[in-house]
């Protein structure tokens, strides 16, 4: 029976014939590495190019604009506007050395959709306004190295001494059994002191400007401080034709 690696035992070509096919297949190779680099480099040029004019193309600046780099100034977002600016100048922006973290908002449930937030949203009836007309604005120490945050509120065109009522009573729930309500000086600036008998923190809420700020702490030293640190009020626009 013939095993099947039986070419390994076939005899060789003669030497001389063996010497002149190695040549003719070495040329046949070179021939044909030659052929296939250049179509090979006409390719990639061809594609190259292609993809160049077609991104010139692309682009609605076209051509040698469309390589250009872009300035950073052109690319980086524009930073938002604030949606109560006058609120938010009447802030506490740094306090005890640290800054604070302000942002600004309007509707009384931007801070969250508890009882009381919806309180003051129904409140603002009563000063003819309605919850959109009401700015809020949040300074608070972004890495909680300061224990209290401060809110801040606004209606154009109110007197906040109306507006400050409206808080307390509303949203602070002062008329509550069990809270308590006490008269204090902060910094040489007359505050309510709101306490709920617990251990959580007080509320000290004082008009500043046309806003009512409402600072809360359990340390009253640190409220104090935080009414030192405030900047003059800014004054209100007058209202149009007035």
């Amino acid at each position: 029976m013939r095993s099947k690696y039986r070419r390994r035992g076939t005899l060789a070509p003669p030497v001389g014939s063996r010497r002149a096919s190695g040549v003719l297949a070495a040329l046949v190779l070179l021939v044909a590495g030659a052929a296939v680099a250049l179509s090979g480099a006409w390719i990639v040029s061809t594609t190259v190019g292609a993809r160049t004019q077609a991104s010139a193309a692309a682009s609605p600046l076209g051509g040698a604009a469309a390589a250009a780099s872009i300035a950073p100034s052109a690319v980086a977002s524009a930073a938002p506007s604030p949606a109560a600016p006058l609120l938010e100048a009447e802030m506490p922006h740094s306090v005890n050395g640290t800054t604070l973290t302000v942002q600004s908002a309007t509707d009384a449930t931007s801070l969250g959709t508890t009882p009381s937030n919806r309180a003051l949203d129904a409140a603002m009836t009563s000063l003819g306004k309605t919850p959109a007309d009401l700015e809020v604005a949040d300074a608070a120490d972004a890495s909680g190295a300061l224990a209290l945050s401060v809110l801040g509120f606004r209606v154009a065109g109110v007197d906040p001494a109306k507006l400050r009522t409206v808080v307390l009573d509303a949203w602070l729930s002062i008329n509550t059994p069990g809270v308590t309500v006490s008269s204090v000086n902060l910094a040489g600036t007359p505050a309510t002191m709101v306490a709920y008998g617990d251990s959580g923190p007080s509320e000290y809420v004082l008009v500043h400007g046309d806003s009512v700020l409402v600072i809360e702490t359990a340390d009253q030293s640190l409220a104090a401080n935080v009414v030192a640190a405030l900047s003059a009020p800014t004054p209100s626009p007058s209202p149009s034709g007035g």
